[in-house]
């Protein structure tokens, strides 16, 4: 994965890629929401329409969408960073 990086050019690579856990709970619920309405929105599109084409549409492009607000490591999603605990060495196995 590392080489993988190293070929992006640099200012991607000093890109924060990391997201805390409140920014995943917050991203999953963001993402469940928008799928939702998009469902809802898209079958009264469709059943208003006559047309599944138009359902379909309405919920790809909802998916699009909340994949476009969720995947990216946007900074709401970083304002909780992890308070790691200190490494402690005992002498004993």
């Amino acid at each position: 994965m590392d080489n993988l990086i190293q070929m992006l050019p640099t200012p991607l690579q000093r890109m924060s890629t990391h997201m805390d856990f409140v920014g995943q709970q917050r991203a999953q619920r963001i993402y469940q929401v928008i799928l939702v309405v998009a469902g809802v929105l898209g079958f009264m599109i469709g059943f208003a329409g006559q047309q599944l084409s138009y359902t379909v549409y309405t919920i790809v492009s909802g998916s699009l969408i909340a994949c476009a607000v969720v995947l990216p490591p946007w900074s709401f999603f970083r304002q909780n960073p992890v308070i790691w605990r200190p490494v402690s060495h005992n002498d004993e196995n």
